[in-house]
């Protein structure tokens, strides 16, 4: 059994100045009509990072991961996986999952 001590040391703050960005978020925008759900969000979670996407009820969590696996297209800005941009990349051709809370496979 680990002592708490060998276990903070597990959970120390990420920090690798070689890592290469694997998520990127760039100035993303996301409107429902007049309804801004993101408003120009940048983010970069890195490679091997560990991230945990934390809000109040509305505040575009799922939005953002709906854009991400591909089941929305953002209004403005890019969504880059590996480097490499996702727009127009259809969900089922992404390397990403999403896990429903009610039984969905493809809402549209």
């Amino acid at each position: 059994m680990k002592s708490l001590g060998s276990i903070r040391r597990d959970f120390a703050p990420w920090n690798d100045p070689n890592a290469k960005p694997y998520i990127q978020f760039d100035k993303v925008t996301k409107k429902f009509g007049e309804f801004t759900a993101v408003n120009n969000l940048s983010l970069t979670i890195f490679e091997r990072e560990f991230f945990a996407l934390l809000g109040a009820s509305g505040c575009g969590k799922s939005t953002l991961l709906r854009m991400l696996a591909g089941f929305e297209e953002p209004t403005a800005g890019r969504i880059l996986l590996d480097g490499q941009d996702l727009r127009g990349i259809p969900p089922y051709k992404r390397p990403v999952n999403m896990m429903f809370q009610s039984y969905a496979l493809f809402p549209h």
